[in-house]
């Protein structure tokens, strides 16, 4: 299988549904935008949800290596701080639209338009997104940190991202800049405190 041409059909599903919307996301529509016949566009996903499959775990690839990217290992709060650097990397302030990310690469606009496209058609499709987020969440709860204020962050993250893919009132500059710089404070070494968040043993912590 041609990596290159099945990326280029994914970032040809993902054009196609920042520009048109999920419900538009069809298999002839895909292969049309991705200059290919829809034989070959069926050589690399046998169907639509194997399609949208396709975008929400390179949703949860690409995530990974952001996360992987920003991770500086060796101090408390390190992977906390790599999920907020890599969490604002995919979003932006409101002076940032969603069609420019889309247009700068197909990074931001998969991540956005693969939640939307399982959301609107199969949300059983989201089911990578689940596993990765628990597998995220227990690493932020051994990070070192008090896993509460780890969890405040990622749950702040997750706000501004779901706020800019689907466009409720992104948070503008210079209040987006002091939301996160916030939040990165939450995760230094100088915002530990000796008293941790504990919980009972029959409990288990938020999630």
């Amino acid at each position: 299988m041609s990596i290159n041409a099945r990326d280029s059909i994914l970032a040809a599903a993902a054009q196609l549904i920042s520009r048109e919307g999920a419900r538009r996301l069809t298999l002839d529509a895909v292969a049309a935008e991705a200059h290919l016949s829809k034989g070959g566009l069926l050589y690399h996903f046998s169907s639509k949800d194997d399609l949208i499959r396709g975008l929400v775990e390179t949703l949860v690839a690409q995530f990974d290596a952001e996360v992987e990217t920003f991770t500086v290992p060796g101090k408390p709060g390190a992977w906390t701080r790599a999920y907020l650097d890599a969490a604002i990397n995919t979003s932006a302030p409101a002076s940032e639209t969603h069609a420019s990310k889309a247009s700068g690469g197909n990074g931001p606009a998969l991540t956005s338009t693969g939640i939307a496209a399982a959301v609107s058609n199969n949300p059983a499709l989201l089911e990578p997104v689940r596993e990765a987020y628990r597998r995220w969440q227990q690493n932020l709860e051994s990070d070192g940190i008090d896993p509460v204020d780890a969890t405040i962050v990622r749950l702040a993250c997750d706000g501004l991202w779901l706020s800019d893919l689907i466009g409720l009132d992104p948070v503008p500059e210079p209040l987006h800049t002091a939301v996160v710089s916030r939040m990165r404070a939450m995760t230094t070494s100088a915002n530990l405190t000796e008293t941790v968040t504990t919980f009972p043993e029959d409990d288990n912590p938020p999630r």
